[in-house]
């Protein structure tokens, strides 16, 4: 009875997200036909939509604290330290979504961050080191790459071969389902489509959104038969 109270509870939170995404994704296509400017005032620093998607960052770190700790008690170190690597990323994400509270507490920025930081504010992912700017790099094209590889090829990777399917579930890496997929799939390609500046911040929602429910209903990959390993 439990099990399935808790199984209703999480599909309709599902369900929440994505009418939650898709709403914003559509008052962000009403705010880019009045303008650049009032799209921009739309995704402002501090607006809601940058403060939802540090809300949905800090909750799937919360959920990732909770199975790290689970695992722990059943004696399933490996996925107790994939689900705190999870945790600790997620928490690092939302602190740079929100500059570390910067505006919040009104901190001013230290003179290293003044200089080298293109907002000048104190998060890593807009430095410039060396003229080679972090949030192109790193944040961009190799979170890119990673985020296309765990999304699209993983799993099913992971269901086709044994070297991965045994290394997924060593692990306990969690895995989207194809619900999960379409989402955020469908969210990017719709937010591809403003051609206006800020637009990555309604991306970085979806993405927000998403995970969070990869983390609250994920997919764990079964072993695979003997003799299938392709």
């Amino acid at each position: 009875m439990r099990g399935m109270k808790q199984g209703k509870v999480i599909t309709l939170l599902h369900w929440l997200g994505y009418a939650l995404m898709f709403v914003f994704i559509i008052i962000g296509f009403v705010k880019a036909r009045e303008g650049q400017e009032a799209f921009m005032e739309y995704l402002k620093e501090d607006g809601l939509v940058e403060n939802l998607t540090t809300l949905f960052l800090l909750a799937s770190c919360g959920i990732a604290v909770y199975r790290a700790i689970a695992a722990c008690r059943e004696g399933k170190k490996l996925w107790s330290v994939t689900w705190s690597v999870l945790a600790f990323l997620f928490f690092f994400a939302a602190g740079e979504e929100i500059s570390w509270g910067q505006r919040i507490f009104n901190i001013a920025s230290s003179d290293y961050f003044l200089e080298k930081n293109l907002q000048q504010e104190i998060n890593l992912h807009n430095l410039v080191v060396g003229g080679i700017k972090l949030n192109k790099l790193i944040f961009s094209q190799i979170l890119t790459a990673v985020l296309a590889f765990y999304i699209l090829f993983l799993r099913i990777l992971a269901q086709k071969t044994r070297f991965f399917n045994k290394a997924v579930r060593q692990f306990g890496i969690p895995l989207p389902r194809w619900e999960h997929v379409v989402a955020l799939l469908t969210g990017t390609v719709l937010v591809s489509q403003y051609h206006l500046l800020k637009a990555g911040e309604l991306r970085e929602f979806v993405f927000a959104v998403v995970f969070f429910l990869i983390f609250l209903r994920p997919y764990f990959v079964a072993p695979l038969p003997k003799g299938s390993d392709s």
